[in-house]
């Protein structure tokens, strides 16, 4: 119906039915805003949050009873005041005028359609943390803005406790880490002694009832160093540290350590031990076979504690699950008293022990089966016990591998110790014993000893006398081994460049990376025995007599750039490529220094590849030859030979960024 009719027909209408009819159309309109009205009020009521209504000059004109009580103010306190002056903290409210204003003259307010957590301010003055989103609309007078508001200090504060108790608890967790680390390291220091002390007694001339003393002490030691052990692996677990790695081994072999270690053992206690290898196929599977041993050692060895009299027998499994892929399972079934059923599923519990305490006969920290639960979850595999009281225990651990190709076989070498006659060295060790024991090793072996007993005296002594390695203690007092070695190797002396052997209980070589960037080259963990320590020494004497015969840069050697691709540069080239070249080197060097200290080969593969077409680019002949034959003996076979060319590589790198100057200043005078 067009307009012009609609008006042709209220023309002819008569008055009274004109008036009337207006009064109901407006009568209903009136009351349909009234029931809009008082739904908007009811569902503004029966909010949780808060509801507050403000006009384009930010001045309130609705405020709910959510908002009532979570402000503390009356509504009718509030109307037509400033939002801003009460709710808005004053170290906002510039911030909020600016963006009300900025509202009112573009239109745009970045705030809307978001949700967003603020603190806002209670009318007893006190700060809380709210979460809030605001919607515009348009009434008859206006924009309006509708702010939801909601109260979450509560939620807040829960948040806080749990970080705070998070928080709480890892650094709970750090500190019995660091405790059990350091306990362990305090006891593994005199222990060391007390292992040297049966080594050198030994060697001498001894009753028959002496020399059963000696191997019962020897053999009570290693008792104790295995609980010392299943301490620190729990404390290095705890602590994130432990790794698992990869590499080749025959599935076959996998318990023939671990029998041989026991053999003996369950000999003397009229325990049969037997080795089952018939259901395992003649491959090699890659994983890390170390710590698939340690499982295997803490099955045997709760078995022939347990077992007294009876057999143990040693189960090996593969199953081919698909092509290269493959599980392994080792078992260890025993004749023993068997477990309880209310107690096996508390088996793998950390601390839990079978016996009570006051009447077991056994020894044990209670670790052993946690750790074994722990390494084998870290390789992606299953363990578990089935047993009968009076019926013997299996335990067994079920490991998926792939398939590997056999490693090549390792070149023979000498199984006596080296040669170290003739070597002078310095050993800082603040323990007397330890002193005692490692200088009658060496001293036996034709080695002259200094000693020192802290990192001061050793620096006293490397100030006035060459020597040919330096054996230096961790911690030691007035100075340790890492401020040591560190002032040793920033100085000048005749001793500057010796080789350093680091000493240390920790129990793990996850400092070694550390110790080397203090300019130690080689851990050698406590306790040692003595084939370690003397071989130690000789491999590191030796590298030093290969880089003596290598050439080197003296610091009066000119240098030069040449031989490379920059050869057609100009000076000016050459002056702004100088910065890069310093960037790129410093950045290959410290790749590979890190590399090799902690003996990754694949990191030393890249930084050494790097490295090296670097220095070939720039014509650095000697520098690009090490770094090539550090990145050919970049294997777990030529560890040692990578270590030995990447540190020559490294020293090289840092003689000329030491030089860059003049490098790049002769060629600028010879062009």
């Amino acid at each position: 119906m067009t307009s012009a009719l609609l008006v042709m027909l209220f023309a002819a209408l008569p008055s009274f039915l004109l008036g009337y009819a207006l009064r109901r159309f407006t009568l209903k309109w009136q009351s349909r805003a009234d029931i809009q009205a008082e739904q908007m009020s009811a569902t503004v009521s029966a909010s949780l949050d808060g509801i507050i209504i403000i006009n384009a000059d930010g001045c309130i004109v609705e405020f709910s009873e959510s908002a009532e009580r979570i402000f503390g103010y009356k509504r009718t306190d509030v109307l037509e005041q400033n939002m801003s002056t009460l709710i808005v903290p004053e170290r906002y409210r510039d911030a909020h005028n600016a963006g009300m204003a900025r509202m009112r003259e573009t239109g745009k307010a970045n705030i809307l359609g978001q949700r967003i957590e603020i603190e806002a301010v209670r009318a007893n003055g006190e700060e809380f943390m709210t979460e809030l989103a605001i919607s515009r609309s348009r009434s008859s007078s206006g924009d309006i803005f509708i702010a939801y508001i909601r109260d979450i200090s509560e939620a807040k504060a829960a948040e806080r406790a749990l970080l705070d108790a998070k928080d709480a608890a890892e650094a709970a967790n750090r500190a019995k880490t660091q405790f059990i680390s350091a306990m362990s390291h305090e006891i593994r220091t005199p222990f060391n002694a007390v292992l040297g002390i049966l080594d050198i007694l030994g060697d001498t001339e001894l009753t028959q009832d002496q020399r059963q003393l000696v191997q019962t002490a020897e053999r009570t030691s290693k008792s104790l160093l295995r609980i010392i052990n299943d301490v620190l692996d729990y404390a290095r677990i705890s602590s994130g540290s432990v790794k698992v790695r990869e590499e080749p081994f025959q599935a076959v072999n996998v318990f023939d350590d671990v029998y041989r270690l026991f053999a003996m053992q369950a000999k003397d206690q009229g325990i049969e031990l037997s080795l089952d290898v018939s259901k395992a196929a003649d491959i090699h599977l890659s994983g890390d076979a170390g710590r698939i041993r340690q499982i295997l050692m803490n099955f045997v060895s709760n078995a022939i504690k347990y077992a007294d009299r009876g057999t143990v027998r040693l189960v090996i499994e593969t199953r081919e699950v698909e092509p290269l892929k493959w599980t392994l399972t080792c078992r260890v079934r025993d004749t023993g008293v068997g477990i309880k059923a209310e107690t096996l599923e508390h088996l793998f519990d950390e601390f839990y022990m079978v016996e009570d305490v006051d009447t077991r006969a056994a020894e044990g920290t209670g670790l052993g089966l946690t750790i074994c639960k722990v390494l084998t979850r870290m390789m992606d595999g299953e363990i578990g016990v089935d047993s009968r009281l009076g019926h013997g225990s299996e335990f067994w651990v079920t490991i998926p591998l792939e398939q590997a190709d056999a490693p090549e076989a390792p070149a023979e070498e000498a199984v006596a110790m080296a040669d170290i006659s003739g070597k002078r060295i310095l050993l800082a060790e603040d323990n007397a014993t330890n002193r005692m024991v490692v200088t009658r090793i060496l001293s036996k072996r034709g080695v002259d000893i200094t000693e020192a007993v802290n990192g001061i005296e050793a620096l006293s002594a490397l100030g006035v006398s060459a020597f040919d390695l330096l054996l230096t203690d961790i911690f030691m007092p007035e100075m340790g081994g890492k401020e040591l070695v560190r002032v040793l190797r920033s100085g000048t002396t005749i001793n500057t460049d010796i080789p350093v052997i680091a000493l240390t209980a920790m129990g793990d070589m996850h400092e070694a990376e550390e110790l080397m960037s203090y300019g130690v080259d080689r851990v050698v963990l406590k306790p040692f025995n003595t084939g370690d320590l003397v071989n130690a020494i000789a491999e590191e004497c030796r590298a030093v007599e290969i880089r003596q015969t290598e050439p080197t840069l003296e610091s009066n050697e000119p240098m030069t750039l040449s031989g490379g691709l920059i050869d057609g540069l100009d000076p000016e080239d050459l002056l702004e490529i100088k910065a890069q070249f310093r960037a790129d080197l410093e950045a290959a060097t410290r790749s590979l220094r890190n590399a090799i200290a902690s003996r990754d080969v694949l990191a030393a593969k890249f930084s050494s590849h790097t490295l090296k077409g670097l220095a070939g680019l720039y014509g650095m002949g000697e520098l690009s030859r090490h770094a090539a034959l550090t990145n050919s003996h970049c294997s777990d076979d030529t560890v040692e030979t990578m270590v030995e060319h990447g540190s020559r590589a490294i020293k090289l790198a840092e003689f000329s960024l030491l030089n860059l100057d003049d490098l790049f200043g002769k060629n600028e005078e010879a062009a």
